[in-house]
């Protein structure tokens, strides 16, 4: 991961306009698209502007440097991601069983190009170090494991606290590296196998009596 030196990574300025707003979020989605088919350290910022059709100073305006709609682009990412968990949730009222709800969250969230796409995988390795993104994690990982510990509650899951914890760890992590490893086969003859040894992952990730047997 490539350190980025000095200086803010959050968005300068935000978009009030509905103009302004449409400018900024189609730098954003040329900037994602760039990022699947261009190594993110080949990419400027006045390829960005040239990309998407806009003056370099109105890219200045709202982002200070590529880092910055980088680090927008994840902060949607991390969001619209929780929105569709939160999507899943709903249809299911405990009933159904935990495989089959584990089963409903990766494949929403395996095939669903807004939120899993070579692009999106690039652009979280893409991200240097700063304390703008360590709070940002942080932020997404408490809402992510509330959600993981709730979903336990739901499907009538015993827990401790701390296995509680454990597991919402474990099974973040390991969804997230399923979820690399799928984009990252997409188009590939092996992608239908890697989909399915996931799942079945997945599935043991989230079932903490079977972790615990």
């Amino acid at each position: 991961m490539q350190r980025v030196e000095g200086g803010s990574v959050v968005v300068r300025k935000q978009a009030k306009q509905q103009r302004s707003r449409e400018k900024v979020q189609l730098i954003l989605d040329v900037t994602l698209e760039m990022l699947g088919n261009t190594p993110a350290e080949k990419i400027t910022t006045n390829d960005i502007a040239k990309t998407a059709g806009v003056n370099i100073a109105s890219l200045y305006q709202f982002f200070p440097k590529k880092e910055a709609v980088f680090f927008e682009l994840y902060r949607q990412w991390l969001e619209q991601t929780l929105t569709l968990l939160d999507g899943v949730d709903a249809q299911f009222d405990g009933s159904e069983g935990l495989e089959a709800y584990a089963d409903a969250v990766f494949d929403c969230l395996s095939t669903d190009e807004s939120v899993n796409t070579p692009g999106h995988w690039k652009l979280r390795f893409a991200l240097g170090n700063s304390p703008e993104l360590a709070e940002l994690n942080a932020r997404h990982e408490e809402k992510a494991f509330r959600r993981i510990i709730a979903a336990q509650e739901k499907f009538s899951r015993k827990v401790t606290p701390e296995q509680a914890r454990a597991l919402a760890r474990l099974q973040h992590h390991v969804s997230v590296s399923c979820l690399y490893a799928a984009a990252e086969a997409a188009g590939q003859p092996e992608h239908g196998i890697l989909l399915e040894w996931c799942r079945k992952t997945v599935r043991l990730v989230y079932d903490a009596e079977k972790l615990s047997a």
